[in-house]
């Protein structure tokens, strides 16, 4: 079986699959996210002549640290090797284990800006403000909000507090020796979003910005200026247009034929933001959790999980911000 076919299965099984060698150099690793829906995440390995690029770091526990090590031993490495840690984004199941790694390894950890917390904070608050002045925003009963941003502490650690050591600019190209990827700002999952392309292999890192089934979480919409499905939007667009001929992603498989997959993500999209619209017609005064409850999510509300809810409530924030921001 191909490495997209064996996470494939593993994916739709519900299982954790096992480290992979994508093509010579590149080595995709999953890692179990405990307690998440979401199950797993990738990160990848990216061998050059001194050593190894990571690029993502995972939940911060000893199941995610353990798989780490693991998948550097199938690799032919070892934690000393790595010498870039490139993060992807800021969210806890890719940035959880970036300090230890970096304490490992000494291997420098680098951001965009606008993930990097030790910049955003003192703007914007810690993750968890901004979580709660999104559902704050929805008009979320205050119990039901009191109970989600606890449940979103308990799952995960959120880093924070990482004080990262560069940032990564749109366009940059990060070279060791005959490794060469470009760094793309694809904001829209989260305001810092990064993919990194490998243009002689025309191969994509993704993160979170697309994925081969379901639609992309969007970020948050807590202050004036944020509107991710804009962004988001834009960014798919963009990917459309280069030369790519397979994606790793964050999660799930990796894939290829990325026009069709944008083009799929973002029909399926006009279609929520269609039914976004009617409920909103009919109920112009609506809430944001209002419209979330009112909306169809494949399943019953009452089997949706307080995780799943709140993934809900961030989604409709963002279609309704993009409808609010072109209305008329």
């Amino acid at each position: 079986m191909t490495t997209a076919s064996v996470h494939r299965a593993a994916f739709h099984a519900r299982e954790v699959g096992a480290p992979e060698m994508v093509c010579d150099g590149i080595w995709a690793v999953p890692l179990p996210l405990a307690g998440s829906p979401v199950l797993s995440v990738f990160v990848h390995l990216l061998r050059h002549d001194d050593g190894v690029v990571l690029v993502d770091a995972g939940y911060a526990d000893e199941l995610s640290w353990e798989a780490l090590l693991a998948g550097l031993a199938a690799a032919g490495h070892r934690i000393g090797d790595v010498t870039h840690l490139v993060l992807t984004h800021n969210h806890p199941d890719h940035i959880g284990l970036a300090a230890r790694v970096r304490e490992a390894s000494g291997a420098p950890i680098a951001i965009h800006p606008l993930d990097a917390f030790q910049l955003q904070r003192p703007l914007r608050g810690s993750f968890f403000d901004q979580l709660e002045r999104e559902l704050t925003l929805a008009g979320l009963p205050p119990a039901v909000l009191e109970e989600m941003v606890a449940s979103s502490r308990a799952l995960a650690a959120h880093s924070d507090d990482l004080l990262v050591d560069s940032f990564l600019a749109d366009g940059e190209t990060l070279r060791l020796g005959s490794l060469e990827l470009e760094l793309l700002w694809t904001p829209g999952h989260a305001r810092g979003h990064v993919s990194l392309l490998d243009r002689s292999r025309r191969l994509l890192i993704g993160g979170d910005v697309l994925l081969p089934e379901g639609e992309v979480q969007v970020g948050l919409v807590s202050d004036d200026d944020d509107d991710p499905v804009a962004q988001l939007r834009d960014s798919l667009r963009r990917l459309a247009a280069l030369p790519i001929d397979q994606v790793l992603p964050g999660h799930q498989y990796r894939f290829g034929d990325v026009a069709a997959v944008v083009a799929r993500t973002l029909g399926e999209q006009d279609e929520r933001l269609a039914r976004t619209a009617a409920v909103l017609a009919r109920r112009p005064d609506a809430t944001a959790w209002e419209l979330t409850t009112a909306l169809d999510w494949g399943r019953p509300w009452e089997r949706i999980g307080l995780t799943g809810r709140r993934f809900a409530v961030m989604q409709a924030m963002g279609w309704q911000r993009y409808l609010e921001r072109r209305a008329g």
